[in-house]
């Protein structure tokens, strides 16, 4: 009789039976969750869209705060530079917010897309992982709404201002409604995406690929990568760079935090294993 069985007490009750899958299994599982995940995008899309006055309206509100913060001449004004510059910015900001929608339908297609390499017992935690990644992703997004949109905004604008005091050509500070969306939606998803930071470390110190220590070992390797992701999610500027990577850095170390508490039930079990080891008697010693 061939033992189907991987070990006890449920650790692995196989993923999936422990049926392998062929290479271009793979892509088909891979193909059926993407296309599941973008009805979802499309859908939350199409929803936004409904409501995309109401959207652009809150998406401009930051620039109104931060124009009146830097005190600055008139009201907040945007030109429309293009024919369909403001029909393609609505468009975008859509599948922006539509992806902030849907994205407990997205995280769960990535959940089911690793599931089969998971053992029954944490398949188990399919619904805690998609409400903990729609959560942080929108809490990111909200965080950067509230705080670093305005902080960031009033810099450029203050800036700005200094070129036109002075000088034989004055500079006017004026936005383009398209370019204005392109630098919101571009921070707004990068926050969304850094929050999610504490969860990955979270899985990864469950499957033992990292720990604490090992977290704490690469720290200076962490900051590069943090300052060089921040530049690539956020316009290249050192202002929002840092706005990024402050809260970033603070994520990573309570992501330390999160896998010490993950790992340390393994690390005492090995404790107490060496321990064990150490004090069985030499069989080779008389």
């Amino acid at each position: 009789m061939t033992n189907t069985s991987n070990g006890q007490e449920g650790l692995a009750d196989g993923p999936d039976g422990d049926t392998p899958m062929s290479f271009f299994e793979h892509l088909a599982e891979l193909r059926k969750r993407l296309t599941r995940a973008f009805a979802g995008l499309l859908l939350g899309t199409l929803v936004c869209y409904v409501y995309i006055d109401e959207i652009t309206a809150l998406m401009r509100r930051p620039f109104a705060v931060a124009w009146k913060a830097a005190e600055m001449p008139g009201n907040p004004t945007m030109i429309n530079v293009d024919a369909l510059e403001v029909i393609l910015a609505d468009i975008w900001i859509a599948v922006m917010s539509g992806l902030f929608l849907a994205s407990p339908v997205v995280f769960y297609q990535i959940w089911m897309f690793i599931s089969p390499g998971l053992y029954a017992r944490e398949k188990k935690i399919v619904v805690p992982f998609v409400a903990t990644s729609a959560a942080m992703f929108v809490a990111g997004g909200a965080f950067c709404y509230r705080l670093v949109l305005p902080i960031a905004t009033e810099f450029f604008l203050k800036y700005a201002a200094k070129k036109s005091e002075g000088g034989e050509v004055p500079v006017t500070t004026m936005y383009a409604y398209g370019d204005y969306v392109n630098y919101v939606m571009k921070i707004l998803v990068g926050f969304g995406l850094m929050f999610e930071l504490p969860l990955a470390v979270f899985f990864l110190a469950k499957a033992g690929v990292i720990t604490h220590l090992s977290l704490l070992r690469h720290w200076k390797i962490a900051i590069l990568g943090i300052t060089v992701t921040s530049a690539i999610l956020t316009p290249p500027d050192p202002v929002t760079i840092w706005l990024m990577g402050i809260p970033m850095t603070a994520l990573y170390f309570l992501s330390v935090g999160v896998a010490y508490l993950v790992s340390k039930p393994e690390i005492e079990r090995m404790k107490r294993l060496d321990a064990e080891l150490a004090a069985m008697p030499d069989d080779g010693d008389d």
